[in-house]
């Protein structure tokens, strides 16, 4: 999308789609006569990333930086997310040596320019102290492209995108703007693949998607929620559903998906399906006529076709490119799989996969005869939501997740690596870290949770996904494999640098409020129940209108049922999310009041008592 100057759909539409009909037309005519590069095989990727600030949140000054790094990288749709596109290397026994030698080079280099001006970047799927605040408009890259896509989608869509995700928490959210994307960071795998063997190795790819989903989870969190292993799964397809309420009796499919069957033919079937299914939402002045190119023996780059699918977000999705050999080629492209935990991590979920790919039994060559597709799919989306401790439909066998990659899949992509010539001891070393997270039973997401419920616990969710992110940080920069990190003791008092930290990072949102209608009897039985000093009083749109205290309470005669509006206190005075957390132990000292309610357009969205502010750095 970034090589077109974009445009919404409904401009240049029949002219853009003729050119897009002449690509699949240039693309069969390709595949037909063996056009496609021969006797060389690729890797590539592309790291997603975030950048923090002093207090671990989201830093929106991160796209700035762009004019000190090198070309590798770029924007992403959220002005706090970069991406890296790592050069494609020759797949032999030095491809990962390569790739993780230009990582490492530019992680460095971004890590070197952040820190002068005091940002960091992060490896992760969620970043988890990422707030609704960080996912409004001003929060999005000013760019033509993100607009017109924003633009397109909300049309398509016909309202707000929404959110309901049921894990071990739950999550109902809406959002006026496709914000929701910049929430999810990934480590994006290419494969370079011959069209001759495309479908089997496409299925094959999407049969162990799940195994290798369970393995790499690492986004348990969003909203200071513990929801889906890898959350980012449901979040990025909800984010950008565009399906309206009205078609749901019918069989439509989100642009954001696994897919619907196998793929049994030419690999163009995939793009055709995808232009049938989903309507265009961009269009781009398109100069070149691929199938005239194609009789003039030039190799066509199919603007039309690469456009219209990179607004189609396949988890394994089929890519067209041209070699730096002049010819074309085709590449799968794992999107499933997060960024994170750390460089040495992301090495081995890149070995695991490609060995896999590479280590395909006989056997899996004729998957639609053998698997039914949605078992591939229900597979997929068990191990988004427990990852290792998932239960998979496996060869016609209930198998642990952990069973299937430990039995069945280490030494198939032990035999991948090999055949494409890594020793034995780099063979070892990415494969062990695998091998290790199924024994312990730590991967990302397992460890992130592990140290979120003691720390939520006992601090609140605010504190919890702060301590967890600076653990992150310092993993990172260690570079030690997730399943060796230590876990953070829950006991230690933790310091909160007042000059950085805001309100936002470290209030509750776990909050008990109650109706201005109900009874003062209510309230009572409330405050009582929860054992609670305050009790926000909302109005039936959700506004906060007031507040009862324990103050409020005393003297009133037993049997009292006025209305809580009689009493509560009307006069608040409130912080937003924003407000440094130094600024709002002066405002509790100053007001002497017990608590302060932090508030968005009106309605409550956190609170931090005086309780909370001794329990963070004592005397304050």
């Amino acid at each position: 999308m970034g090589e077109l100057l974009v445009k919404p759909a409904h401009v240049n539409r029949k002219t853009y789609m003729r050119h897009l009909l002449r690509d699949v037309e240039a693309l069969d005519e390709m595949i037909l006569a063996h056009a496609f590069e021969k006797g060389r095989q690729r890797i590539g990727a592309e790291q997603e990333l975030n950048m923090v600030d002093e207090s671990a949140q989201p830093d929106s000054r991160a796209y700035t930086l762009l004019n000190e790094l090198p070309d590798e990288f770029t924007y992403e749709i959220g002005r706090f997310n970069l991406e890296a596109n790592l050069d494609p290397f020759d797949l032999n026994g030095q491809a990962f040596q390569r790739t993780e030698h230009q990582l490492r080079q530019l992680l460095s280099t971004l890590y070197e320019v952040g820190e002068r001006h005091q940002m960091r970047p992060i490896l992760t799927g969620i970043l988890p102290t990422i707030h609704p605040c960080h996912l409004t408009e001003e929060h999005r890259v000013p760019l033509d492209r993100f607009d017109v896509l924003n633009e397109s989608l909300l049309r398509s869509r016909g309202g707000q995108f929404e959110l309901n995700i049921s894990g071990t928490d739950d999550l109902t959210a809406a959002l006026p703007s496709v914000m929701y994307e910049a929430a999810n960071t990934s480590w994006q795998l290419h494969l370079q693949i011959d069209p001759n063997d495309f479908a089997e190795a496409y299925n094959w790819a999407q049969y162990i998607a799940a195994p290798v989903l369970a393995a790499t989870a690492n986004s348990p969190l969003f909203f200071g929620r513990e929801l889906w292993h890898e959350t980012r799964i449901a979040l990025f397809q909800q984010s950008i559903d565009t399906r309206r309420s009205s078609y749901q009796v019918r069989d439509r499919h989100n642009r954001v998906n696994f897919g619907r069957e196998w793929l049994k033919g030419s690999p163009a079937l995939l793009f055709k399906d995808n232009i049938t299914r989903f309507p265009l939402l961009l269009t781009g002045d398109i100069k070149e006529d691929a199938l005239s190119s194609l009789q003039q023996g030039k190799t066509p780059k199919l603007r039309a076709l690469n456009l219209h699918n990179g607004t189609i977000y396949s988890w394994n999705r089929t890519c067209y490119g041209i070699s730096d050999t002049g010819f074309p080629h085709l590449r799968i492209e794992a999107r499933y799989v997060p960024c994170g935990p750390t460089v040495v991590d992301e090495i081995a979920n890149f070995a695991f996969w490609v060995g896999l790919m590479k280590g395909m039994p006989p056997q899996y060559a004729n998957l639609p005869d053998k698997v039914p597709f949605k078992t591939a799919k229900s597979n997929f989306y068990q191990a988004a939501r427990t990852s290792l401790y998932a239960t998979l439909d496996w060869d016609g066998q209930h198998k642990t997740a952990r069973e299937v990659i430990l039995e069945n899949l280490l030494p198939l992509a032990k035999e991948g690596l090999e055949k494409v010539g890594l020793s034995d001891a780099e063979i070892s070393k990415h494969l062990g870290i695998i091998e290790r997270r199924c024994r312990t039973k730590a991967n990302g997401a397992s460890w992130m949770i592990r140290n979120f419920r003691p720390l939520s616990a006992n601090f609140g969710s605010g504190v919890a996904v702060r301590e967890v992110t600076e653990a992150m940080l310092e993993g990172q920069r260690a570079d030690t494999p997730v399943h060796n990190w230590p876990a953070i003791d829950s006991s230690r008092v933790f310091t909160v640098r007042k000059g950085h930290t805001t309100v936002g990072s470290v209030m509750k949102t776990d909050l008990f409020t109650i109706r201005d209608a109900e009874p003062i009897s209510f309230a009572k039985a409330v405050m009582k129940w929860k054992k609670v000093r305050h009790l926000p009083v909302e109005d039936e749109h959700g506004n906060l209108v007031g507040l009862i205290t324990k103050t409020n309470l005393q003297g009133l005669p037993e049997g009292a049922n006025h209305d809580v509006t009689e009493i509560m206190v009307k006069e608040l005075v409130t912080a937003d999310q924003y407000t440094p957390l130094q600024e709002a132990a002066r405002i509790i000292k100053d007001h002497r009041i017990g608590c302060l309610p932090v508030v968005r357009e009106g309605q409550l969205i956190g609170m931090l008592t005086d309780t909370d502010f001794r329990a963070l750095f004592g005397n304050y």
